[in-house]
């Protein structure tokens, strides 16, 4: 019994280490860096040659920008790079900093200054993020207006909404985007090429709105502040200065999930044994998950991970464990180590 007790207390330390390193699983390829700066940058994506999926879209490669410090991760072409904040495999979002539309006045009649913004991302992994993302006017008696293609439809897409303000007082701090100061709308599935413009009734408001700004941006970044609708481009300088925050929905767009019991084609990108295929909801193509159990890359041979072998008993330590109560993480764990006594004869 005593030896009994020595090899229950060797067999706990193996697995708590065990569970403890499994944590560092690699999300890049070998030899491929994983970060740039302080932002990871997960297969199929990559910084360099060699070192992204460029087979499957040359838009999975990501320059790093050591010009700054840290590093900025850019993702485009080379005239027009968008800073990436994030990459999340699991959602398959990417979140980069976008670009804003403006129209600056001296007077009721002249442009001061003005920038028209928008993507182009036909050819790309990238389609905006319907239930992410709002398109917002910043402005009084200010019409913004999206404009742009779907996916695969000649039809032109057209969206907006007016915001409207008889002065800096008839607006409030934080209030909602519905007209007054700032307003917003949803924008279409499958939008892949577009650009923000804005209509203006400047002849009243420019003494004190010189400015009206347009953006796609992530739901929930934007509240609304007076100081907005003040000064020469106050909103970009003050607030968004890199851009605005932009969630795009990304996929393996130039394929599709094999059919049950059909072998994947060559180049299908779901190559580790424990994921799962998964069709976009946004746009064609799809995407790749780890299998229940399992967490990682889905994009990386072997990448996703979480089942532990020990002398042929399978250990399940997963992200919903962390999530348990410690009482009924010791009944799992304690359950385990019976299984282990059981296959090992000692009980």
């Amino acid at each position: 019994m005593k030896e009994a007790s020595v090899l229950l207390m060797l067999i706990a330390f193996q697995v708590v280490a065990l569970s403890a390193t499994s944590s560092g699983i690699s999300i890049a390829l070998p030899g491929c860096p994983d970060k740039c700066g302080n932002v990871s940058i997960p297969y199929p994506f990559g910084i360099g040659n060699g070192c992204a999926a460029a087979s499957l879209n040359s838009y999975f490669t990501v320059t790093c920008n050591s010009t700054f410090q840290p590093p900025r991760p850019m993702i485009g072409d080379p005239s027009g790079l968008s800073e990436i904040i994030d990459i999340s495999l699991e959602r398959a979002e990417m979140r980069v900093y976008g670009p804003v539309s403006y129209n600056c006045f001296t007077s009721n009649t002249t442009v001061m200054d003005n920038y028209t913004s928008g993507f182009n991302l036909v050819g790309t992994p990238f389609i905006p993020s319907t239930t992410r993302n709002r398109f917002m006017v910043i402005g009084c008696n200010t019409m913004g207006i999206i404009g742009g293609y779907l996916h695969s439809n000649p039809d032109l897409y057209v969206a907006g909404c007016y915001s409207y303000c008889q002065g800096i007082n008839s607006t409030s701090n934080g209030a909602p985007c519905t007209g007054k100061g700032c307003c917003e709308t949803t924008i279409t599935p499958n939008l892949t090429d577009f650009a923000a413009l804005l209509i203006i009734n400047q002849s009243s408001v420019w003494t004190f709105n010189p400015c009206f700004y347009a953006m796609l941006a992530e739901v929930g970044w934007y509240s609304f502040r007076q100081q907005d609708l003040v000064g020469h481009l106050g909103f970009i300088n003050k607030r968004a200065k890199r851009g605005v925050p932009v969630i795009s929905d990304w996929a393996i767009r130039n394929g599709s999930c094999p059919k049950d019991g059909a072998t994947a084609l060559m180049g299908y990108a779901c190559v580790s044994s424990n994921s799962y295929c998964v069709g976009a909801t946004n746009g064609p193509g799809y995407m790749c998950n780890c299998s229940e159990g399992y967490e990682g890359n889905p994009y990386l041979p072997r990448g996703c991970q979480g089942e532990l072998f020990t002398n042929g008993i399978s250990l399940n330590f997963r992200n919903q464990d962390k999530q348990l109560s410690l009482q009924a993480y010791f009944s799992r764990f304690l359950f385990l180590l019976k299984k282990i006594f059981s296959f090992l004869n000692i009980f």
